[in-house]
């Protein structure tokens, strides 16, 4: 890992970061919502500025319907899980793997982009791992999700995370995604979001573990791989 002075976290909105404490060893970004503003904004400020780390931070959808919410997960495997074109059976065929991107280019591989932090981060803090599956369009259908889960095993949903993990490690810089789950994929009127629980605990994380620690304390604890 680079030595510099700062980490960046950075969440799709505003409300998802609100309640973390202001550092002088930590800059924040808004990256907006979905792939694009994601991948401009995250591009613009790395190349822009030197971090040490990228924590990605944010709420996000729970696939297991038996699942309570909220719970906060590391991302261990993100994919871009909608991205792909129609072949000549009317199935979906996803870019990443087809003949227009190998499943194995840089950063992907076998059609997900790992993260090489996850399992030691989530290991010195007690959280679970999970598969994130990232989509342009968000859906309820549960056939639909059924049959993306059969070709795309995953716990969460989110619009950000494969863009996330693309640039930061295209940039090379080491990133880590921390989400926490405020609703079921499911139809928004069968049950009520917990987006400030959700927000609530991620806030109370960051502050406690991330926010203000020394940042030599902090690369060691969370490069040690």
């Amino acid at each position: 890992m680079k030595h510099c002075l700062k980490v960046l976290i950075c969440a799709a909105t505003e409300g998802e970061i609100s309640g973390i404490k202001a550092s002088n060893t930590v800059d924040t970004l808004v990256t907006g919502v979905g792939y694009f503003s994601t991948v401009y904004n995250l591009t613009k400020t790395l190349l822009l500025h030197e971090y040490c780390l990228v924590f990605a931070v944010g709420i996000a959808g729970d696939y297991r319907l038996d699942n309570p919410v909220p719970q906060m997960y590391v991302v261990e495997n993100a994919r871009f899980a909608d991205t792909g074109f129609e072949g000549e059976k009317g199935e979906f065929v996803p870019l990443v793997g087809s003949t227009f991107m190998p499943d194995n280019q840089f950063p992907f591989s076998n059609g997900v982009i790992h993260s090489h932090l996850a399992q030691h981060f989530a290991q010195h803090f007690d959280l679970n791992m999970c598969n994130a599956n990232t989509v342009n369009r968000t859906r309820t259908n549960r056939e639909y999700i059924e049959n993306m889960l059969k070709k795309f095993p995953a716990e969460i949903e989110t619009m950000e995370s494969a863009a996330l993990h693309y640039v930061a490690q295209l940039q090379g810089v080491p990133i880590i995604e921390i989400r926490s789950t405020s609703n079921h994929v499911a139809p928004k009127s069968a049950e009520k979001w917990k987006i400030a629980e959700a927000t609530d605990a991620l806030n109370n994380f960051l502050n406690k573990n991330i926010i203000n620690k020394d940042i030599n304390d902090l690369t060691r604890i969370i490069c040690q791989y």
